[in-house]
């Protein structure tokens, strides 16, 4: 457009035209060619022509520099599992069934699996799959790098997942939609293909028994209602009974009698019951979390036996599930070594010793029975099925190693039951078992007695097993006896000692001074 400097506009003609061509060099760089032809009627005609060479910083601080081998574009496609005909395909994407629970164990062992094919004739290199769904991964899950994949090569690949504990909110089953990304390198160029699937997660109590293990991952012991419970009647036990009695068992008796106390009960779960869902090992069974039976004031073998061990981990008493067929139940590890248990425990075929450890297995189905009793049948059990190679146990430790604990969402306030109510009836219950291990023994000293004329050596070590079973005024009654007739220095050193126990110095003193 022009003017003649007089304000009126007149027209013209004007023409261009032009050809121009890139290069790339590498990643970084690029060489540009360009030509154009100008035509202005009237006025003038042009030829123009240039060169450049174009420089991308970014690109050669992503690549290394000039390094043309590094791969140069990633072009991002989305598909569906199949074969397009061209590139790397994921011909066939699977689940396996996958459990809140155990989202952790999901970090390193596969959630499903990618089956890949080369489309191409040349290799492919530098493979990677990863995974993601939105919501319930922070960050997406990259599969180990596949080296290279030969032309028309069919090729399987695990996918993992790194879950957040944000699973555990689901209370129903659901569908969620997955990402599945194949990134690969082909001549040089980096290519990658998404591919949106659908999978199914199930909700948070659900699991198989395809491995006796996974029910670890229900025993919560750090859960703030089962630590509250627990150690509640952990330090009332510790405070109404002897040190005579090995601690732990004398803990897990009282965590029994204490579940008693609350009022918890075995109930069959009428839709998923162990006896025959165990039998299945794909069918997904319902657990509860420890808080959760203590809520109900219920649950099946499987539910009892992972809170009482969640109540025994939480105050340092290591557990171990026992599976039997058709039932799952729970032993706990004694403080004393195996070489001391077979000292101190009358009945050793009750004690389960089993790779340089002692457990002692609990029915814990007859929670509402005496903690002896349990025992008892417990004990039972497994001798009867041990013999037949159909008893496994199962440390807990060990199990958490595969299946490690998670923490339930959200918070419960559990009461505890009647301090007073429940410290009677462990103490009946702890002096039937100290009457059930002295008796046989106190008759067997008994008759040494008579036997050897009243020798005092025997009655001495009737006084010093009721002394260690915390019996003090039995076995002080034992010692007097020996000095009415004797000057019997072990007796004599036992008397003072019990007066010791028993907080009467002076006492001690009067004793021992008096036998001088």
């Amino acid at each position: 457009y022009m003017t003649n400097g007089s304000g009126a506009g007149s027209g013209n003609l004007y023409l261009k035209a032009g050809l121009a061509a890139d290069y790339e060099v590498s990643p970084a760089a690029n060489i540009g060619v360009s030509a154009d032809y100008q035509y202005n009627h009237l006025l003038y005609s042009a030829l123009g022509f240039s060169i450049g060479v174009s420089i991308h910083p970014g690109k050669m601080a992503s690549t290394g520099g000039n390094n043309s081998s590094t791969p140069s574009l990633e072009l991002l496609e989305s598909l569906s599992p199949g074969v397009s005909g061209s590139g790397l395909d994921a011909k066939l994407i699977s689940f396996n069934q996958i459990f809140p629970v155990l989202f952790k164990y999901y970090d390193n062992s596969p959630v499903g699996r990618v089956t890949l094919y080369n489309n191409e004739s040349v290799p492919l290199t530098n493979v990677t799959v990863s995974f993601f769904v939105d919501r319930y991964m922070d960050n997406p899950k990259q599969s180990p790098v596949i080296e290279r994949i030969e032309p028309k090569e069919i090729l399987d690949t695990d996918i993992f997942a790194l879950f957040s504990d944000s699973v555990l909110v689901i209370t129903e089953g659901t569908k969620v939609s997955a990402n599945v990304i194949v990134r690969y390198t082909e001549k040089g160029k980096q290519y990658a293909r998404k591919y949106a699937v659908s999978m199914d997660l199930y909700d948070r109590n659900a699991i198989t028994w395809d491995d006796n293990r996974k029910a670890a991952a229900f025993v919560t012991a750090k859960d703030p209602a089962v630590l509250e419970f627990a150690k509640n009647i952990s330090s009332w036990v510790k405070q109404a009974s002897s040190t005579a009695v090995d601690k732990n068992f004398r803990i897990a008796m009282g965590l029994h009698t204490g579940l008693k106390q609350y009022g918890l009960t075995y109930q069959i779960d009428p839709k998923t019951p162990f006896t025959e869902f165990s039998k299945d090992k794909l069918s997904v069974d319902f657990l509860q979390f420890p808080r959760q039976t203590l809520q109900y004031s219920s649950g099946d073998c499987d539910d009892l036996s992972i809170l009482y061990s969640a109540l025994l981990e939480s105050v340092g008493i290591e557990t171990a599930f026992i599976t039997v067929p058709g039932h799952i139940y729970l032993a706990f590890s004694p403080s004393a070594s195996p070489a001391d248990a077979r000292l101190t425990f009358l009945n050793q075929s009750d004690l389960i010793f089993l790779n340089d450890r002692v457990w002692i297995p609990v029915e814990i189905t007859m929670v509402q029975h005496s903690f002896l009793d349990a025992w008892a049948a417990g004990a039972k059990e497994w001798r009867e099925n041990v013999e037949k190679n159909q008893a496994h146990l199962y440390p807990m430790h060990d199990s958490w190693k595969e299946y490690r604990p998670v923490g339930l969402p959200g918070s419960a306030v559990i009461a505890a039951p009647d301090k007073a109510g429940l410290i009677n009836a462990f103490k009946i219950e702890l002096n039937r078992f100290i009457d059930r291990e002295l008796f046989p023994r106190v008759a067997e000293l008994e008759d040494k007695i008579n036997q050897s004329g009243k020798a005092p050596r025997y009655r001495n070590r009737l006084g010093v097993l009721y002394a260690r079973y915390g019996l003090n005024s039995k076995a002080a009654d034992q010692f007097e006896k020996i000095l009415e007739k004797v000057e019997y220095v072990p007796a004599l050193l036992n008397m003072g000692n019990i007066s010791f126990m028993n907080k009467e110095l002076n006492g001690a003193l009067v004793i021992i001074k008096g036998h001088l």
